[in-house]
């Protein structure tokens, strides 16, 4: 393989039972260390979770895909083995259940980086349990601003305000993880920091930005890709920085992201891609 791959096994009953057997599985190229499990659907198809009812729907709060006694199973298998759960949350009430599980676990200050992914649509008075349980904040800065026409039609003007907070989610344990959610968002990582830092879409949209005051800043959403994502996978050690002893995987970039408009951030070229200090593209 010409890219490194931090693989999440899909929870399953045979992949369960032979993962715990045989533990994590490691080469150069490709970790196995992770298992990815589903708490809910999206906000979208009004398929997340929530505490209180859609706005644009008041028949429904949505629903899980697994039960809470399921989850605490699964949660409890995976708190007494070498592995990271990272579980996808959309709604205020899965993220509200999983903070609470997870909690259950790992029981404070911890090093076990268990993720919630997207981590979406937050309750305030959830937020600090990213602190006191050392979860990860794994998030996908285009869903802001491809999700903002209609999130507040789903969620209210004021449950939005919980939405895609990534400056707050970010505060708590210092640092955040951005993805891109591919293939559900482009994969092109710049689409993203340009999410992050203007709060726009392709065409610079809302003008000064999409609920701005959670922006994070320039060098943040950087090492949100970079330092504190390899962090999120156990692989500070190894990338996520340039420095002696590290693997040489880095890109060479035709403009200055600290520096460039915010309007051309999208716009940036990859000139080279290297992995393991071989030009690859």
């Amino acid at each position: 393989m010409k890219i490194r791959d931090y693989a999440m096994i899909s929870l399953g009953l045979p992949n369960l039972d032979y993962y715990l057997k045989h533990g994590p599985y490691q080469t150069d190229r490709l970790t196995v260390r992770s298992f990815k499990l589903y708490a809910d659907g999206a906000l979208g198809s009004r398929g997340a979770c929530l505490r209180k009812p859609y706005a644009d729907r008041p028949e429904t709060t949505g629903f899980l895909l697994l039960s809470p006694a399921e989850l605490e199973r699964v949660l409890k298998q995976l708190a007494g083995s070498g592995f990271q759960a990272n579980t996808h949350c959309i709604g205020d009430s899965a993220n509200h259940l999983i903070l609470d599980l997870y909690g259950k676990m790992l029981k404070g200050k911890n090093n076990r980086r268990w993720r919630i992914e997207h981590a979406q649509v937050v309750s305030p008075g959830d937020v600090w349990k990213f602190n006191r349980y050392s979860v990860i904040p794994s998030v996908q800065p285009t869903h802001a601003t491809s999700d903002m026409y209609w999130a507040g039609d789903r969620l209210g003007s004021i449950r939005v305000k919980g939405a895609y907070a990534f400056r707050d989610l970010m505060k708590q344990n210092g640092f955040i993880a951005f993805g891109s959610d591919f293939p559900v968002e482009a994969v092109n990582p710049l689409f993203g920091f340009h999410s992050a830092t203007a709060r726009q879409d392709a065409n610079n949209f809302p003008a000064g930005g999409y609920q701005p005051e959670n922006a994070v800043d320039r060098k943040s959403a950087l090492l949100a890709m970079t330092r504190w994502a390899a962090y999120a996978n156990f692989e500070d050690h190894l990338r996520g920085s340039i420095a002696p002893d590290k693997q040489a995987d880095f890109v060479v970039l035709d403009q200055d992201l600290m520096k460039a408009p915010a309007p051309k951030l999208r716009q940036t070229k990859v000139l080279q891609t290297w992995v393991g200090g071989e030009r690859v593209y």
